[in-house]
């Protein structure tokens, strides 16, 4: 029989326990989800910075002073539309040693738009939605390549502005046989008619969000599909994406984008320094055309300008100042102190120190450009031109249409090879993700260390408390035992007695 006094002890050690254990079940909780979300390391790759920049990718900011790969993860989930968590290890211990973490947004209009280079000492966490839709793209079936549908970049429009959907874009060596549209979702009432093979004019578009499926099949019938989400902005929008000022950024690159004026109504060009933007910047003109065609601003200058608010929690697209308040995440190190108490000014090294640093790694970029697909880009026109096939190592012929594409287009086959000598499906980024995934699970070894330390701490804890408990009953029993001329009592009659001694009280 367990004393009444030991037996109101146990729910105050657990509760005890469960006060100790409850901090570190959320952050485990927290942490194992947001890992879950991401692929295991990628090595041998970093990030070609400026092609990933002047393609759309965006930087949003470094923490040097981490020193695992894990909680550069976890800083990547807590951050507003970070894909990839960019990791430099250090030369000498575990895997998950750190010297500096990246966290960058690789998607621009949905589209996967960073380029890697080989590199050695780097891991790559890409987050696992963002890698497969990646991976999709790169698949071939054994002989042929299956075509590659190309639906066009994600566009914003205004509301009733006519749009024609082009899959002119998509390729095959062997050519395309048919081309066929759907709408997947959004108002029905949208009008959708077939003016080319490839074209499709769309009309009575509403605000809201549409998305349509492009499938194109080769010639030996086999098919692939992709989709383009157009979005029809509200007023809301419109003023996010057509009417802030020129944002030249934090950080000092120099990347050709486009705005929207509302005072000309005209998109300009102008030099984009490479991180912290606006809305109101777009990596091509066409795109910028079709956000803000014929918008006026009607505000006045002074009104454009968001003050803090400070009744409410911050959102994930707010920045919350040191005194709580909350402002616009585009407005943090922009140049113009908008906390009252200036915090949002005052740690910006994190973007352009982290950049700089980036921009400055020794890769062979210009071997870059030796991986990407053939791109006949979104024009008409016929030229004929050559690609480097990593997988093959040789080039091969492919149309372009005349503008836009990638750099993997070359006017003559000797150039070709030339320039791509020795580039191999290696040099193709995700190719050796299964090999990461031995020193990734290796890596995990220190998390296992520090829960099986953690679990140490907490038995000594309750073993502390029991042996504490033991010890006061102990003294309390001995201050009640008979003296020692007394007759002796049976075990039964001895712990009734003290049990009795215990729990009642003279009247």
């Amino acid at each position: 029989m367990v004393p009444p006094g030991r037996r109101s002890a146990v729910p105050l050690i657990l509760a005890a326990l469960s006060f100790v254990l409850a901090p570190a079940r959320a952050q485990e909780s927290f942490g194992e989800t947001c890992l879950n979300k991401f692929t295991k390391g990628i090595t041998g790759f970093a990030l070609d910075l400026d092609d990933s920049v002047m393609n759309g990718t965006t930087y949003l900011s470094s923490y040097p002073a981490l020193r695992r790969g894990r909680d550069c993860v976890r800083e990547c989930c807590k951050t507003p539309g970070c894909n990839l968590a960019l990791v430099q290890q250090e030369a000498e211990g575990d895997e998950d040693v750190i010297r500096a973490c990246f966290l960058i947004n690789c998607l621009y209009e949905e589209a996967f738009v960073c380029k890697f280079a080989r590199k050695e000492g780097y891991l790559n966490y890409v987050e696992k939605e963002v890698y497969d839709s990646y991976v999709a793209e790169r698949e071939t079936v054994e002989g042929d390549h299956v075509p590659f549908a190309r639906a066009g970049m994600d566009m914003k429009v205004q509301p009733m502005e006519p749009v024609t959907l082009s899959g002119n874009e998509s390729w095959d060596k062997e050519g395309i046989a048919s081309y066929e549209w759907e709408l997947i979702s959004g108002d029905s009432s949208v009008e959708m008619v077939k003016t080319e093979p490839d074209l499709l004019e769309l009309s009575n578009l509403q605000v809201g969000r549409y998305v349509f499926q492009l499938t194109v099949t080769d010639t030996v019938g086999q098919q692939a599909t992709d989709r383009v989400s157009i979005t029809v902005l509200s007023e809301e929008e419109t003023a996010e994406h057509c009417l802030p000022p020129i944002k030249v950024g934090r950080c000092r690159g120099s990347f050709p984008r486009w705005h929207y004026n509302p005072d000309s109504q005209q998109c300009e060009r102008f030099t984009f320094g490479g991180c912290r933007g606006n809305k109101n910047n777009y990596v091509r003109e066409e795109q910028c055309q079709q956000a803000c065609r014929n918008i006026k601003d009607h505000s006045p200058p002074t009104s454009r300008r968001l003050n803090p608010v400070c009744n409410e929690h911050c959102l994930h697209s707010q920045f919350q100042c040191g005194d709580g308040c909350c402002i616009d995440i585009n407005q943090e190190c922009d140049g113009t102190s908008d906390c009252m108490d200036g915090s949002d000014e005052s740690s910006c090294d994190k973007f352009d120190k982290g950049f700089v640093k980036l921009q400055s790694l020794d890769i062979e970029t210009d071997k870059v450009r030796c991986v990407d697909f053939p791109h006949t880009g979104p024009c008409r026109a016929s030229f004929t031109r050559w690609y480097y096939d990593p997988f093959k190592q040789k080039c091969f012929i492919f149309t372009y249409g005349g503008c836009s594409g990638n750099t993997n287009n070359f006017v003559k086959e000797e150039e070709c090879l030339a320039t791509c000598n020795g580039v191999s499906k290696n040099d193709v980024f995700g190719r050796r993700l299964e090999q990461s995934d031995k020193q990734a699970s290796e890596g995990s070894g220190s998390v296992e260390v520090a829960v099986a330390v953690l679990l140490g701490i907490c038995i000594l804890i309750v073993l502390a408390v029991l042996g504490y408990c033991f010890m006061k009953k102990r003294n309390s029993s001995r201050r009640h035992q008979p003296m020692a001329n007394s007759s002796t009592l049976s075990t039964t009659e001895d712990t009734e007695h003290l049990v009795y001694n215990a729990t009642t009280k003279p009247v």
